[in-house]
């Protein structure tokens, strides 16, 4: 038997209906499946659900028989009680699932009487092309029940699905694990085969669950439990061979393709488990980002999405950084930047402290500063100490070499840049100045001007706008946080066919960009809403990232203006439940399932306009906007008082091109209707010909007596914002209490406001240099 049949051998399981667990060669069971934590079980939903819909809903039990060697040396049969917890799809009501069971194909078993099972190691990042694997499972392929064995290699990928070359699944196998034999650990869960290729799921499906609201608890806590049980494994004397003392003898795990030991990561990740989880993709990103900037001396933000969720995961994305040196490869530096990465989340978790245990805060705080003492270069060491400086457990900055007084250089990197703890970039004032921020949005989130211009003295007094002052941040000064502004690019083009192409895109500081999705066959108008909820959603979850919300700029041509981008969800609102009800039920705790624009900044941008060099009209008004304080006025010219009458419509060929160039260059065009056609519609392209960058209007029907109101409430909006960088902040609270309808009718508060706010400031994409990746390490 290989070393690796006997560390998989223990957590290998046969699962099959209720019964003594002493099967034989004609007994029939379901499919394979391996514990990943003590006491729980993963395999494939569609192994479970050959006990029907009562064990998919964990309503019936299942049969879970393992191995386990005895004193002797021989392997004995333990059985134990399962119940599905998660299955992943799980069928509705009693109806089968389809045939093959949809991705991602996974269940989590909680087994009675298995708490002291030997568990496999989980993969964090997916595996590379042709990495070579080892497929388990049960067989009785040659009419003997046993264990099967064989091997292969990652040969791509279709959709989802890993595809598996070399020695194929058979019947029995599916649930069974993909190992990864070059770092020992489990990359995908057999799924079924192919005329030529197997299929697994990828293990990466599992965190993706963490999504599901209904999985996500339970996903959460096998994760947890895995990494402490492997953690524990460390300092628990037994006569097996643990995972990570397994895993230190394969190449994966050398020094010439890691800095970072398989027992210092094992450690790292039993610290993060006991840390409350990150609260989106986000902030994990943001803190690699960080970290890579400051271990390289530049940021490349990634131009691969990283759809993380755990901060073992954040981990995963810096194993095998190297330096970016001029001619390609360069210096590894994985373990500095794990080891910066692990002390800013620990920062970051002082900021949770009603959610985080304080003992095993200071243990994690004591670890990271004893790796950090150790560490080969002082400068990595002292950068990593000015991160846990005040925290619990540590002590002041250690002597440099040469004693006290001794000068800190920064740490050194392959291009000759020197980042020192003064360098980390930050958001407040203090050590490490965050640089400008050079988006068009780049104002979101900054507090409102001091002087407020007054509104006009009419009924708008009575349109008081009550905007929050922000909170101020209680962390200590020089707190390292991100100083990388991330927002969200919608693009929508002019239809073709009837159908519109869209792509969704993150955008870091109004430079660098990462696309998200995209379809460029399109969709109908009517669909765009349903099409882009689950693009928006990853894409806000990363751009998210401590107290910054990401900011939606919607590129739409013309037509489309109305489109009710800010009142869209990322997910349904609770169904039955009415206004104001107290339905215990609802999802009024998650955010997400609020309109996009009571929660962020969301505008339009015309996206014609924007693939064209700016005009100098364009750049003047977008400055006059920017000095304040932004004037009201009518996009049709006409009194406001004259509102928009039914069924106007727009004579000649440039028919308010005129009076909107006569406006000032603080002037903020105001229509009460929407702008999609008619005369909307021609006076938003004359706005557009004659350089408005700002323009607010109402998108939805309503009678024609209700304009004197709404040109009112625009023009308080106005007043209080001062000037464009002001406006986002009033323009939000406003859509709050219209989204309220006793609120809005007790303040005479009218419609659905839209936002153009165009500034011509687009990036030069496209025109950055080029340079190759650094190379992989030798053997992968």
């Amino acid at each position: 038997m290989s070393a690796f049949d006997e560390m998989v051998r223990p957590s290998l399981a046969r699962i099959g209906a209720p019964g003594d667990g002493y099967a034989t060669d004609r007994d029939s069971y379901w499919g394979s499946g391996f514990f990943i934590a003590p006491g729980w079980l993963l395999t494939c939903a569609h192994v479970v659900g050959k006990g029907g819909a009562a064990v998919c809903r964990g309503n019936s039990a299942l049969s879970v028989t393992w191995q386990e060697r005895t004193a002797a040396g021989a392997w004995e049969p333990r059985s134990g009680t399962g119940t599905a917890v998660v299955v992943a799809p799980r069928p509705e009501g009693a109806e089968p699932a389809r045939d093959p069971w949809p991705f991602p194909d996974l269940a989590l078993v909680r087994v009675a009487g298995a708490d002291d099972v030997r568990c496999l190691w989980l993969g964090d990042r997916e595996a590379g092309p042709r990495t070579p694997l080892g497929l388990y499972g049960w067989s009785v392929q040659t009419g003997e029940l046993g264990i099967r064995h064989g091997t292969g290699e990652l040969a791509g990928s279709d959709a989802r699905a890993l595809l598996l070359a070399g020695s194929l699944p058979i019947g029995g196998l599916s649930g069974g694990p993909v190992l990864d034999l070059r770092h020992g650990s489990v990359i995908g869960v057999i799924k079924g085969r192919r005329r030529e290729e197997g299929v697994a799921v990828p293990v990466t499906a599992l965190y993706e669950l963490l999504d599901v609201r209904e999985a996500a608890r339970t996903v959460q806590e096998v994760l947890r439990a895995h990494d402490l049980h492997h953690a524990r494994l460390l300092d628990t004397p037994s006569p097996y061979p643990d995972w990570t003392a397994f895993q230190a003898a394969l190449p994966g795990h050398g020094p010439a393709a890691s800095g970072i030991t398989a027992e210092l990561r094992t450690r790292l990740h039993g610290h993060l488990a006991h840390l409350p989880p990150p609260a989106g993709a986000g902030e994990v990103v943001h803190l690699v980002e960080d970290v890579k900037a400051q271990v390289r001396g530049e940021r490349l933000p990634s131009l691969v999405l990283r759809n993380v969720r755990t901060w073992r995961e954040g981990a995963a994305l810096l194993h095998g950084l190297r330096t970016l040196d001029p001619g390609g490869g360069g210096t590894l530096v994985d373990l500095d930047a794990v080891l910066l990465y692990a002390a800013r989340v620990a920062r970051r978790a002082r900021e949770r402290a009603g959610e985080v245990d304080e003992a095993r805060l200071r243990e994690f705080t004591a670890w990271i500063a004893g790796q950090a003492a150790g560490h080969r270069h002082w400068a990595v060491g002292e950068a990593i100490r000015a991160l846990l400086e005040g925290a619990e457990g540590v002590d002041g900055p250690a002597d440099p070499p040469g004693g006290p007084g001794g000068v800190s250089h920064g740490v050194p990197v392959a291009n000759g840049a020197v980042v020192t703890a003064s360098q980390i970039p930050s958001t407040e004032g203090g050590v490490g100045e965050a640089p400008p921020v050079a988006g068009p949005l780049a104002h979101v989130g900054t507090p409102l001007p001091a002087e407020v211009v007054p509104a006009p003295a009419d009924p708008v007094e009575a349109l008081t706008l009550t905007v929050p002052e922000p909170t101020p941040r209680t962390l200590p000064v020089g707190m390292p946080s991100s100083g990388t502004r991330t927002d969200v690019l919608v693009r929508v083009g002019p239809a073709a066919y009837g159908r519109h192409p869209w792509s969704v895109q993150l955008i870091y500081d109004g430079r660098d960009v990462t696309p998200v999705d995209g379809d460029d066959r399109g969709v109908p108008a009517e669909e765009l809403a349903q099409v882009l909820r689950e693009p928006l959603a990853q894409a806000l979850s990363q751009g998210d990232h401590g107290e910054q919300l990401a900011a939606i700029e919607v590129f739409l041509p013309r037509k489309l203006f109305d489109l009710p981008v800010d009142d869209w969800q990322l997910l349904p609102g609770p169904a039955g439940t009415e206004a104001g009800g107290d339905d215990e039920d609802d999802d009024f705790v998650d955010a997400r399932a609020l309109p996009l624009g009571m929660r962020r900044t969301v505008v339009i941008r015309e996206v014609r306009r924007n693939g064209l060099p700016p005009a100098p009209e364009w750049r003047r008004r977008w400055k006059g906007v920017l000095r304040g304080p932004l004037a009201h006025a009518t996009l049709h010219g006409r009194p406001a008082a004259e509102g928009h009458p039914p069924g106007a419509v727009a004579g000649g060929k440039y028919p308010y091109y005129g009076a909107l160039s006569a406006m000032g260059d603080a002037s903020v065009p105001v229509y009460c209707g929407p702008v999609g056609s008619g005369e909307g519609y021609a006076a938003m392209r004359d706005a557009l010909r004659s350089g408005h960058s700002v323009v607010l209007w109402r998108r939805d029907r309503h009678d024609h007596d209700e304009c004197g109101d709404f040109h009112r409430q625009a023009a308080a909006v106005l007043g209080f914002a001062g000037h464009a960088d002001g406006l986002h902040g009033p323009v939000r609270d406003l859509r709050i209490r219209l989204a309220d309808p006793d609120t809005a009718r007790a303040q005479g508060l009218r419609g659905k406001i839209a936002v153009l706010f165009d500034p011509p400031d687009r990036s030069p994409y496209g025109t950055e240099s080029m340079r190759p990746p650094p190379l992989a390490a030798p053997g992968g």
